[in-house]
This record gives structure tokens, C-alpha cells and sequence, in this order.
């Protein structure tokens, strides 16, 4: 699946019911949402079975935040081609923790300050945590266009074909696994 077509099929399962009527609050929501799913994909590192399947769950659920801030920004997810895979994906994720937080200061000013965002400089930043996300990827060697697929369908088996606050809360966990695992 390309990314136009991710940004697509993503948007079916945004949450539009609660505080995300306007693009500041979609953009929040978007960066909060790398941020909490960077701090899932660190639960991984800190047991002694490292989880494939849940990396790919996790990176899944991070681009599928990127496609947010794609959609609002008209950005399109940079794919890189690395001549030595990066070994330190540790050292990629404080990165990119650091870019999204730029980002959420950005939007903290905007919120609370009322600073207007400079939108390049938020592109830019936003480029920069992508980049760095797709190296991480390439650290292990996933493919970005099968987890925007596998994303897609895990997201088409929780909630069919539109956002649902109660299919969010209580989740087939087995299915969705099975998809995450290619067994479906």
C-alpha cells in the first residue's frame, strides 16, 4: 500500500466525536499519539523476549499518527535508502522523542500562548521525525508499505469501516494478533 493510499483508508478510523473539529486539535492529537506509542514500543526493550509482532503493531500505530499529521500538512512520508543500516535504534528513538517533543512545544505555545505556528518549521520538524522513524524501521529490516497494509487491516477488523469509541475500548486482541502475525 502507498502512503496516499494509507492516508486514505487511515482517516476511516480517526476519532472525530470528541475535541478534533478543528486541525490544532487533530495535529495534538497526532503528536501525543507518537509520543504514547514511542513509550509502547520501549515496553518492548525492557522485557527478555523482544516482540516482533508488537514492534510492527507499534510502528503501525506510529505511522498511522504520522498520516494525521500527513493529511493536515499535505506531507508526504519519506522513504529513505540507507547505504549501512543504522545498529543503534535506541539512539534513533531519543531522537525522535526529541523531534515530537519540539512538535508538542510548538503546539503548547499555540494552545496556551497563542503563538501562531510557523507551518514550515513545523513541517520541517515533522520531515526530520520522519526520517528518523524510517531509519529506526529500517533497523530491523521492516517493509513501511506492508505495515501500512497490515495497519489498515488490523484497523478494518477492530472497527469495520468507521471510528467507534466503544469498539476502541474493548478490542479483539486474539484477531488482531493473528493479523499482526499474518495467520489471517
Amino acid at each position: 500500500m502507498t502512503w496516499n493510499e494509507y492516508l486514505e483508508l487511515s482517516e476511516k478510523t480517526l476519532s472525530t466525536q470528541f475535541n478534533c473539529d478543528e486541525k490544532d486539535q487533530r495535529v495534538l492529537h497526532a503528536v501525543i499519539g507518537v509520543l504514547t506509542e514511542i513509550e509502547e514500543l520501549l515496553d518492548n526493550y525492557t522485557t527478555d523476549n523482544f516482540d516482533v509482532i508488537n514492534l510492527g503493531e507499534e510502528v503501525g500505530d506510529v505511522l498511522w499518527y504520522f498520516s494525521i499529521l500527513g493529511r493536515e500538512y499535505n506531507l508526504a512520508y519519506p522513504q529513505i535508502i540507507v547505504k549501512d543500516k543504522n545498529t543503534e535504534p535506541m539512539k534513533l528513538i531519543l531522537k525522535i522523542i526529541k523531534d515530537t517533543c519540539k512538535l508538542l512545544d510548538v503546539l503548547k505555545k499555540k494552545i496556551y500562548y497563542n503563538k501562531p505556528i510557523d507551518e514550515v518549521q513545523f513541517k520541517n520538524i515533522t520531515t526530520l521525525l520522519m526520517l528518523n522513524f524510517s531509519d529506526y524501521i529500517n533497523c530491523y529490516d521492516l517493509n513501511t508499505e506492508e505495515i501500512f497494509d497490515i495497519n489498515i487491516q488490523k484497523l478494518k477488523a477492530r472497527y469495520g469501516d468507521k471510528f467507534s469509541t466503544e469498539k476502541a475500548i474493548n478490542r479483539d486482541l486474539e484477531t488482531e494478533r493473528k493479523i499482526l502475525s499474518k495467520e489471517v
